[in-house]
């Protein structure tokens, strides 16, 4: 909740200059690969549900 506060925009469409709300706080460095980044505030992004379905469905393709 603390980065949704801190950043309340999609840091991914923000990188293609769109601005849409976030809606979840994503782990950058996945939970079940490094459980010690958790909770690290550098491996957080906030996301918009879109660009969290692309990240995940493009990670199981691979």
């Amino acid at each position: 909740m603390t980065k949704l506060l801190a950043q309340p925009l999609c840091e991914e469409c923000l990188k293609h200059n769109n601005v849409t709300q976030g809606q979840i706080v994503h782990h950058i460095i996945e939970i079940r690969d490094d459980w010690d980044k958790r909770v690290d505030q550098n491996n957080l992004e906030t996301i918009c549900r879109e660009c969290h379905n692309k990240h995940h469905k493009r990670k199981w393709r691979d």
